[in-house]
Formats: C-alpha cells, structure tokens, sequence
C-alpha cells in the first residue's frame, strides 16, 4: 500500500538554501521590475488596492514537461502549470523519473503572481551536499517557455483556473451553477486564429482568436472536484504554434468558499430613524447537476456469467477469471454517468451505473475527497466466495442480501432527487421487483449542513419472512493523497474495550471469532494503522456506542460515522495492512489504497435480521467530515471534541457539522477550569490551549460542550482517545 506521510525532502530535495533566497527575492523584485515595462499588453493598472485577503498565483514552468506537480502535498498537475492560491506560504515540489525532486517553499502575498522556472537535476551519485544548482529556479522576464519564440507564430496556453459562478460578482441573487474558467494567452509574437478550447468535457469555442500579447477568459459549467481538472488550449490542433508541448493544463483546482448571497435593498426608512445596517450572510443553497466521469476499466464485462441465489430470488454475475485473465487484459477508457449534488461545505458524487454508489464526498474547506476513488475498475480476487470477484472502485457502496459486499456494486441503479425548501434526497434503489427482497437508499443533503444522512431501507415484498444481511461499506482514503498515511487511526467509542476477529492475517492476533484487547493488544495500539503488520478485519460485536470515525492524524482530516446502536448494531473495521499489506496491484494499478468501515442492522457477517413477509426495516445515520483538530477522539451528531494533557498543558478542540452557538468547558473532577463561548461554524475547527496547574491528574479532565441551556451536549474525558503522541490542536 501507498501512504505517504508528507515529510520534507532533505540534500538535494531542496531547491534553494537559505543563503540562495534573499538572491532569489531581489532578483525576483528586479525581474518584476521589468515585466511591469516590458511585457506583453494588458489591461491598465488601475490604483485600486489589492483586496486583503485575495489570491495570489504561482506559475511552475519546470523542465522536462510533464514532471509532476504537488502544492501543500496535494497532487497538483504536471508542468508547465499555473496554480491560483490564497495568499501565504505554500511547498511546491516538482518530481519526474530520472531526476532529483525538487522542493520550494513560496511566500506569495495577496494579489502577488510568481513564475518558477528551471531544469530538474539528473540523479547523480554526488553527494547530497555538492548537489545544490543556484540555477535550478530563478524569477523571469522571458518567455514562459523558457526559450525565445519565433516572431512568425503563436503560442497558446492557459495561464490559470479557478472554479467560479459564470457571472463573478461581490454576491450572487441565488442559487447558480459553479463552473471551472480558464485564462488563455497568447505568449507568441504572431495573432492566433479560431481555435477551440476544452474544459473537462465541455468544448468552448474562441471564434475571434487572439492576439498576440493578449488573454482571453473562457467557462464551461461543472468542475472536477478531488482529482485533476483539465483544460486543453486548440483541441482540434487549428493553430500553429512555436511550442505545441504547452497547451495542456491538468491540475487539481481549490474549491471557493461559499459565495455570498446578496441582501435585498431596505424598504426607506421612516424619517428621522436611523437607516437599518445588515451583513452579507453566507449563502445556502443546494444544487443537483448530472455529469459524467470517464474512468479506466479492464474489460471484465465479456467474461461475465449470470448466476442466481434462489433463496433471495437474485441474480448475481459470475467472472470466468481463467478466461479474462488468459486474454491479457489492459483497461480503456469507459464513460460514466454521475449525479452531483451539492452546497456551500460538501460535494456528492453519485454512480449510479456501479451499485448506485455514492462515489465521491468532497469537503470543500479542504478541498479533498474523503472517500477513496481507484483510477482503474480492475476485478479482485474478493467478494462474495460464490461470485469470485468484486470490483474496489471507492466511495460508499450498499451491500446485500449476503456479506462481503453483496451482489449489487457492479450493476446500475435507479437514481432520483427529492428536492425540498431545506435540501436535496437522493433516491437510489436496486429493484422493484415484488418477488425478491430489495433495497431503497436515500441520502439527504441540507444547505448549511457539512454533513449528510443515510437512511437505508430494506423491503421483503414476497409472502414469506426472509433473513436478510446488509451493510454499508464505506472505502475512505481522508487526506488528499488517495491513500491513508502511518498515522491514520480507527476511533472507536470509549466503552468498546474488546473487538472480534473476523479476518487477519497476523498469526500472532488472535483467531478468526475470538475476542482481541482494545486499543492496546500485545503493547502495540491497534487504533493507529502504522502498527499494523498485514490486514486485519474486525467487529464490535455488537456497536457499543453510537459513532465510529476515521482520522488520519498525518494528514489531520477524517470521517465519522453517526448511528443509532440499538437497530444499526453492526460496526465493521478492515485495513489491508501497514508493514506486510496485500499487494495493491490486487484492486488497482498505481498503488493507491484506502481504509473501511461498515455499518449494518446485524453485529456481525455470521448475522441476519429477519424481514417479516410485507415488511422493511429502516434507519438513518450521519455522517461527516472532519478536518483541523489534530486528532478525534469522541463524536455525535453535534460535534466531534479532541481533548489531550500533559506538560502543564491541556489542548481542546472541537468541529460541527452544523452552524452552532454555546459554550465550551474545561472541568476537573466536575469543577470547571476554563471556559469559552463559542460560535462555531462548520468549515472550522475551533482550537485553544488551556495552561494547567502543575500535578492536575490528566485523566479526570472533561470537555464538554453545552448548549445556552446549560445541558451537555457533548463531552470526553481525557484518555479516551488512543494512547500515543500528543498530537493535539495547538
């Protein structure tokens, strides 16, 4: 398995010593100096202050093209690229096969643009000390291809995107689509004809072309949202230019902060009463588009078979695997449809071709996909033993009439919405036969909830009682980076001190059904994945409290799984391992991963519960990102709370899914040490640190988060979370 932790490259990983940056600094300011007289025409500057606040960009023209991007460790495209960034300091590296990486950290003021330029190093045997090129960025003033162009053609390419309303404005009247706008210029000497320019999947045509020295902007609706957005400058190849090799932007796009919704002007005033005063409130909207992703798939669909389960009256598909795999198979690329709904905090991505499943959660504060997405559909050895195959394709897939994931991830769905004053539901269902059991999904979206709900359904329409399994299966990779890092750790309540084998493949864990210490097994804490030596899948047996969460303290950001204990008693964790994992060639091609959790009505894969002829069984969860607490230790439908001591110090923390306003307390043995009032909102974590008295014993300290009311509505206890390194919010 892939994790990466995110450390600093040291030697030759760094582009600049510290001696080399005060050069790069006055140089850059000399170089800024120049474009400012010399370069292409523009706009007039007009003397308006830069807008505190307003982003800054970074252009990355680094040789040999094609080397990849990442910004702030989130994979960001390949070079040539230009990447628009909110003002601050930002880690760029640049790495391609054969070359020494290169790192750069940018200090980039409001409104400020800088342009990287340089050749990557060949690797060399050199020590890492003699490596330190002083040529390997440098500010310029020449063109952005970093060679002189010809005056006879053009040269096109994107200088930046961002994702964006149509319309920009200080405030938007409603609801309206985002879209991904791309700004083209023509770095040549020569005018550039007609030319055609495709974002994503959308063609948008420049019929005027563009002359030389100029830019132009162009939108296209929708946006890739947790994965690379693509812009590609004269598609259709109408235009000659000096450098063909630029015309291809591919880079992960950040997601704006909810736009602002306009206030209605005022009625006038009375006389002689002063004008009423208002503020510009965030805005609150859900929007359902449909879409499509294009995703590589092996050609596992001319080696399928029909089979059937007469008990549940299903059909499942069987995969001749001797066969496939004797026909050398090498995936294509295969259109899929989508159903994308979204507000101000999240963005749902729907399958609804693939079991329905809920493919992608996008946490716009962070910008990441929290649920897992495979680049490549590519059959495992997994699944049900009858099927024998079972495609990890990511996201959050519905799982039934049996365990190990049902017979249902591979086969389309019905989709539908349910829109509403509040919010969004959107309807999946499996069948609507009468003579086999069956299942209705709804996954509700409200507009000022970083949160969703999941309500599953399961309906025995036949005559007879039917003893059904289900559960829901959650492929999560939180972080950004498509795989879990050491550090990511499985949150279980505090009142779980046991859980149940159910697969391993550490001899020294115990059996398959027997009972395992929890946290701690053997010395080693098995809440944190970096412990783990090869997989290992387990039960509560039955749910003992009414969350169970995923954190990746490497990456700071996690899910969390909210649910009623007494109808959902299923609680399920499975990783593929961390020293020894399964070979992740088993489910993809580039070594990305994920973790799971499931949820379900029975305690556990050996369990059913039993639908009465004409009846169901429903229940509805919550579920929701968390990103900037340092670490999780307790969550509710409310809030998720991080509390750790030590050093003369107690460090708090909390996030919510929903707009919330109370206060939040310290307590010692039920006497209160500190408290704040708060107004939390959900795209940030609050954080604080509470200085303690020497010899305050850590483990009676409480937080607790009340309501104006004064009742509790959430709290931890110190030592609740898994033992390990103070990792807490500063």
């Amino acid at each position: 398995m892939n994790g990466a932790e995110g450390t600093t490259q040291a030697g030759p990983g760094k582009w600049l010593a510290a001696r080399w940056r005060l050069w790069l600094t006055i140089f850059l300011l000399s170089a800024l100096g120049m474009l400012s007289r010399c370069g292409p025409a523009t706009a007039p500057v007009t003397s308006s202050p830069t807008p505190e606040g307003a982003p800054g960009s970074v252009r990355i023209d680094v040789r040999p093209h094609g080397a990849q991007v990442s910004i702030d460790g989130l994979r960001s495209g390949t070079t040539p690229l230009s990447a628009e960034l909110s003002a601050g300091s930002h880690t760029v590296e640049v790495q391609a096969p054969g070359y020494e990486p290169l790192v750069q950290v940018v200090d980039l003021g409001a409104g400020e643009e800088v342009v990287l330029e340089g050749q990557l190093a060949p690797l060399t045997k050199t020590p890492a000390s003699e490596v330190m090129p002083t040529s390997t960025l440098r500010p310029t003033a020449t063109p952005p291809n970093g060679r002189d162009l010809p005056s006879s053609l053009p040269d096109l390419l994107v200088e930046r995107a961002r994702i964006e309303i149509e319309e920009p404005g200080p405030c938007t009247t409603g609801p309206a689509p985002l879209g991904l706008r791309a700004v083209v210029a023509n770095r040549g000497e020569a005018d550039a004809g007609p030319f055609v320019v495709q974002i994503n999947d959308s063609r948008v045509q420049v019929p005027q072309g563009l002359p030389a020295g100029e830019m132009v902007e162009v939108w296209a609706a929708g946006y890739a949202a947790g994965s690379e957005n693509r812009v590609v400058v004269d598609v259709d190849a109408h235009v000659e230019e000096s450098d063909e090799d630029n015309n291809v932007f591919a880079q992960m796009v950040p997601i704006p902060t909810p736009i602002v919704t306009c206030t209605p002007a005022p009625a006038e005033p009375a006389t002689g009463s002063p004008p009423p005063t208002s503020t510009p409130a965030a805005a609150s909207f859900v929007n359902v588009r449909e879409g499509q992703f294009t995703i590589a798939t092996y050609p596992y669909t001319n080696f399928l078979q029909q089979a059937r389960n007469e008990t549940y009256n299903v059909t499942y598909q069987v995969l001749d695997r001797p066969a496939y795999e004797a026909s050398n198979p090498m995936p294509v690329q295969v259109t899929y449809r989508t159903l994308i709904v979204e507000n101000p905090y999240l963005q749902l991505t729907f399958l609804p071709d693939l079991g329905g499943r809920l493919y992608q959660v996008v946490y716009k504060p962070s910008g990441h996909n929290l649920t897992y997405r495979n680049p490549v559909l590519k059959p495992s050895p997994w699944g049900p033993a009858e099927q024998g195959w079972w495609l990890a394709a990511g996201g959050i897939e519905w799982c039934l009439p049996v365990e190990e994931h049902g017979y249902e991830w591979g086969v389309p769905w019905q989709i539908s919405t349910r829109p509403d004053e509040q919010g969004v539901t959107v309807l999946l269902r499996d069948s609507e036969a009468a003579d086999r059991v069956r299942a209705e999904i709804a996954v509700r979206l409200e507009a000022d909830a970083a949160a969703f709900t999941i309500r599953p359904r399961l309906e025995n329409p036949t005559g007879a009682p039917l003893a059904v399994k289900y559960w829901t299966n959650a492929m999560l990779a939180p972080g950004g980076a498509n795989a879990p890092s050491a550090d990511l750790r499985f949150v279980l309540p505090a009142a779980v001190e046991t859980v149940t084998i159910h697969s391993r493949g550490d001899d020294d864990l115990p059996a398959y059904d027997e009972p395992m210490p929890w946290p701690l097994f053997g010395g080693q804490d098995m809440s944190r994945l970096g412990n783990w030596n090869r997989w290992l899948g387990f039960f509560e047996d039955p749910a003992r409290g009414e969350f169970l969460a995923v954190y990746d303290e490497g990456y700071d950001e996690g899910m969390v799984r909210v649910f009623d204990p007494d109808v959902a008693r299923g609680a399920k964790v499975f990783a593929f391992g961390w020293t020894d994992p399964i070979a992740a060639d088993n489910w993809t091609d580039d070594g990305s991963g994920y973790v799971e959790i499931h949820g379900g009505p029975a305690p556990t894969f050996d369990d059913s519960v039993t639908l009465p002829a004409g009846g169901s069984l429903q229940w509805t969860e919550t579920w929701y990102p968390v990103a900037g607490l340092g670490r999780l230790c307790f969550a509710n439908k409310v809030a998720a709370l991080s509390l750790s001591a030590g050093g003369g110090q107690a460090k708090v923390g909390v996030a919510v899914p929903r707009p919330w306003s109370g206060r939040l307390l310290l307590l010692l043995d039920g006497q209160e040490l500190w408290r704040q009032v708060v107004d939390l909102q959900p795209a940030q974590a609050f954080r604080a640190t509470v200085p303690l008295d020497d010899g305050v014993p850590a483990t009676n300290l409480i937080l607790r988060l009340e309501g104006a009311d004064g009742q509790a509505v959430a709290q931890v206890r110190a030592g609740e979370c898994a033992p390990g390194p103070d990792q807490g919010p500063d």
